[in-house]
């Protein structure tokens, strides 16, 4: 359904840091939806970001949606305050720090698809990964037009859980309740 989303996204991106903060981030989210008990998916943008998707059943509103990621960011935020920035203004937010955008959760929004090529310098891959990728190190310029192809005969297809293993969200938000009272 157009008007139900089948994911909430989660958007993390780069204010003058290097990736290794945006993976470091990225694997905070993680640890977060593992302890309440939704899976997420990690992609490249194939940019300077990274995006995080938790599949849903669709029979959430946007809104919905973005609250929930809008919740989870303050979760993660609180964790590790020195890792992110909050402004949503590019100009205000503080350099060397995360951005974790929940506003990308909305009807009409625009977001690089997985496996499109991006118009940068070397025509780098909004690419899937498997969380075993998500480290120190990793580098979104890593994938490339040029890689891309081999790389999906041989992991497959890493984005197939987005669409085929949706969640609902009653009892993370639950265990979110409780996790939040804790912090």
């Amino acid at each position: 359904s157009v008007d139900s989303p089948d994911f909430v996204l989660i958007d993390l991106d780069p204010s003058e840091c290097s990736y290794d903060k945006i993976v470091e981030a990225a694997l905070l989210v993680r640890k977060v939806l593992d302890s309440i008990g939704l899976t997420g998916y990690p992609k490249t943008t194939g940019g300077g970001g990274m995006h995080i998707y938790i599949p849903l059943e669709p029979v959430y509103t946007y809104e919905q949606s973005r609250t929930f990621a809008e919740l989870l960011a303050h979760l993660v935020i609180a964790e590790r305050p020195e890792l992110f920035t909050a402004p949503r203004s590019v100009a205000q937010r503080e350099r060397d720090r995360v951005y974790f955008d929940y506003l990308q959760n909305g009807k009409s929004k625009t977001v690089a698809a997985p496996y499109s090529a991006r118009a940068y310098p070397h025509a780098p891959v909004s690419t899937p990964l498997d969380w075993r990728e998500v480290r120190r190190g990793l580098r979104p310029e890593q994938f490339t037009i040029s890689n891309s192809p081999e790389r999906f005969a041989k992991t497959g297809d890493l984005f197939e859980g987005v669409l085929m293993r949706a969640q609902t969200i009653e009892a993370a938000l639950e265990r979110l309740e409780k996790l939040a009272r804790l912090s």
